[in-house]
């Protein structure tokens, strides 16, 4: 029977400088070893280096020589270097199911998310800070090793309410699979408004939609059938005045700059909604997206009749529309990430790679992997890893076509 084989780690550490790791994988190949994983990270001008190395146990000579012969290039470098040996059982986790955190809450939120990580018996293996369209970002990489990730991910989130911060949890695999379809959600997140709400007031029935509106929205009503309610109280309104609030729909912040990129950087695009393709429809158009799904308002005579035509788009339905877009663009649902805010967002939002609650209601958090809305729909190109330089090109490139 074989021997089994066993692993050293080796870790460099000290000032930094060019050439380091040309050095020390010189070394690894004059003794024919291959690098089983490596990790590499610098401060300023500090270095942390890591190199996990696969050894033959019957040449305890060669395993001598090795560690000499590091040792003697740590030394000529100026470095500390530092060895440990382990079986592959007590290394079992280079294949890991990692997690990758992300947050923009500075000092204190990484002192009480580090907090909730060490009391879920979660280890926090790489930390680096980001400054990312003028707020910084911190991402930390995870391993979960005997933590049950579904209830640490409600405690990260509830922390990040409370103290008022950003953040989203992804699975490593899944955040390094480029995504390729995008689709958000209307009001209260392409648009900084309840457009329902809207033609409310425009009809005199404000107070009474409203009500329902927030019910439904905090899912404590159905959503077709309070979406039913207030259409029939929305009866006989002239499609004039839906045209006003058309015409002046605002935009949530950041949204014209996030589209801008995601278009630049080649995404496909898309708004799916509960509201209704008169709005949603303009708003494709004007910010030249690919996709719009939403639900269509009888008309009759140049005014609402107070119905809905054909099938009701609900949160079911909503989900159905992204996995069958995903599906006809041949495009992975890891490769796809959905925005939104309300309980009606919930089965899109966890059917997607990357499901977003935006300005959400609590409840809503439970299916996301992300919570933003506080720092701006812009913190969403960081969590792609989009650049600044990246979004300032799309930026720039956007404003020379406007000007042919």
């Amino acid at each position: 029977m074989a021997a089994e084989k066993h692993l050293l780690m080796v870790t460099v550490s000290g000032q930094d400088r060019p050439g380091i790791t040309a050095a020390f994988t010189r070394v690894l190949l004059e003794h024919n070893l291959e690098i089983k994983d490596i990790e590499q990270a610098s401060l300023k001008d500090l270095l942390g280096l890591y190199l996990l190395l696969e050894l033959d146990p019957a040449s305890q000579g060669g395993q001598d020589s090795v560690i000499k012969d590091l040792l003697f290039e740590g030394n000529r470098l100026g470095l500390t270097v530092n060895f440990r040996l382990y079986t592959p059982r007590e290394a079992n986790g280079h294949h890991r199911n990692l997690y990758l955190l992300t947050h923009f809450g500075g000092t204190t939120g990484l002192a009480a998310l580090s907090r909730v990580l060490g009391e879920e018996g979660v280890n926090i293996e790489m930390i680096r800070a980001l400054d990312h369209a003028g707020a910084l970002a911190m991402e930390l990489l995870l391993d979960p090793a005997g933590g049950e990730m579904g209830r640490v991910k409600k405690r990260l989130m509830l922390t990040s309410r409370e103290l008022g911060f950003d953040l989203a949890l992804q699975s490593q695999s899944a955040h390094r699979k480029n995504k390729r379809l995008i689709f958000f959600d209307l009001d209260s997140t392409l648009v900084d408004m309840e457009i329902i709400d809207e033609m409310a007031k425009k009809k005199g029935v404000g107070r009474e939609v409203a009500r329902i509106t927030e019910k439904a929205m905090r899912g404590e009503f159905d959503f077709e059938e309070s979406l039913i309610q207030r259409v029939a109280l929305l009866k006989g309104l002239p499609l004039a005045e839906l045209a006003e609030i058309r015409d002046n729909l605002v935009l949530s912040p950041g949204v014209e700059e996030v589209i801008t990129t995601l278009k630049w950087l080649g995404l496909e695009l898309g708004v799916v909604t509960g509201g209704f393709d008169f709005f949603a429809q303009a708003v494709k158009e004007r910010l030249g997206l690919h996709h719009a799904h939403a639900n269509r308002l009888e008309v009759r005579s140049g005014k609402l009749t107070g119905r809905v035509a054909g099938e009701i788009i609900d949160a079911a339905g909503k989900a159905r529309i992204v996995s069958q877009v995903a599906c006809q663009r041949g495009i992975l649902m890891d490769q796809v990430v959905a925005v939104g805010d309300g309980a009606n967002d919930a089965l899109m939002l966890g059917q997607a790679g990357l499901g977003i609650a935006f300005n959400a209601k609590r409840r809503l958090h439970d299916a996301a992997h992300a919570s933003l809305g506080r720092g701006g729909l812009t913190n969403l190109l960081h969590l792609l890893g989009v650049s600044e330089a990246d979004i300032d090109q799309a930026v720039a490139t956007q404003g020379q076509q406007d000007c042919l």
